[in-house]
């Protein structure tokens, strides 16, 4: 049974907290705002209640002080602060505990050991050796105990080359999944389609889902699996890695598939009009300049880019 400290808050009152919450994540009120969202907080105790618990979600969910989660959400675009104010919001009205929403809120990439933003390629040598490389957009933990050397993909892909390690502890890649262990080896990571895609270029990996049973892979395959299904084995694909020389390659890919690909490089929005959807390309693409790469395909193919803002194109027929 719920206590009344628990029991749900009333959608009225969830809605006027979320927007002063809002307004918190847009930076210091003004002497009026502040005057009326005093107000607002003492004028009835399920209005504190509310507000209470709103500063309980967003600054404990992932283990982070409040104002660290407040600091890490004011950074964010306006339609990500919508989609997180959104799910806070579900939680006040469902009176949770928050379990729900620590997969889904911004601050585990934020507050990650390392990440790249959108366009940003990272490489690292990590403590035993071993040599790691972040795609745009991706986030990771790097978790080395006395007994395990640890890395945990938040979001994104990573290219790992694993190193000797002295003191024999296993190296595992974690995901949403489940675990990746290697065997000396050099493999890719890539998170997507409510799975995680294991490109291996060398030696032998195990793949352990959290709910199905563990599989060898070998050198030159590929594999997606979740948390409870393997995908098929499939030749692994080094074009996939091309991005950590900084280029795009494709081979007879759909523009549909490319565009998606490289919309993970360049800010804003990128979309392609389903007319042109499956039109076919080949060719080595520059990451570093994706302006540059969308002209090349107005010139090279029957299409034609539309540019409603600087971060707002969509790809269509000519």
């Amino acid at each position: 049974m719920k206590t009344a400290h628990e029991a749900p808050i009333a959608p009225a009152i969830v809605e006027q907290a979320s927007h002063w919450l809002m307004l918190h994540w847009g930076g210091e009120l003004d002497a009026e705002q502040q005057r009326r969202f005093t107000e607002w907080r003492s004028a009835d105790p399920e209005h504190g209640r509310a507000w209470a618990r709103l500063q309980r979600l967003q600054g404990t969910l992932a283990g982070v002080p409040a104002d660290t989660a407040c600091a890490v959400l004011r950074e964010l675009p306006d339609a990500r602060r919508r989609q997180t104010l959104k799910l806070l919001g579900v939680l006040l009205l469902a009176g949770g505990s928050g379990y729900l929403a620590q997969s889904q809120l911004p601050w585990r990439e934020a507050m990650a050991d390392l990440r790249s933003g959108t366009g940003e390629r990272l490489q690292r040598t990590l403590a035993d050796g071993s040599r790691l490389s972040l795609n745009s957009g991706s986030a990771v933990d790097i978790l080395f105990s006395a007994s395990e050397r640890r890395i945990r993909l938040l979001d994104g892909e990573l290219l790992l080359d694993s190193g000797q390690d002295p003191a024999g502890r296993p190296l595992i890649v974690e995901t949403a999944a489940g675990e990746i262990q290697a065997l000396g080896t050099r493999f890719s990571v890539y998170e997507h389609a409510g799975g995680s895609q294991v490109e291996l270029f060398e030696g032998e990996l195990e793949l352990r889902p959290r709910q199905a049973p563990a599989m060898r892979m070998q050198a030159g395959q590929s594999r997606w699996f979740s948390a409870n299904k393997m995908g098929e084995v499939v030749p692994a694909n080094l074009n996939a890695i091309a991005w950590h020389e900084g280029r795009l390659v494709a081979e007879r890919m759909p523009l549909e598939a490319f565009l998606a690909e490289l919309s993970r490089h360049r800010p804003g929005v990128l979309r392609c009009d389903p007319a042109v959807a499956g039109v076919e390309l080949t060719g080595v693409f520059p990451l570093a300049d994706t302006d540059r790469v969308l002209t090349a395909l107005q010139q090279s193919l029957p299409v034609t880019v539309h540019r409603l803002k600087r971060y707002w194109v969509t790809v269509g027929p000519a």
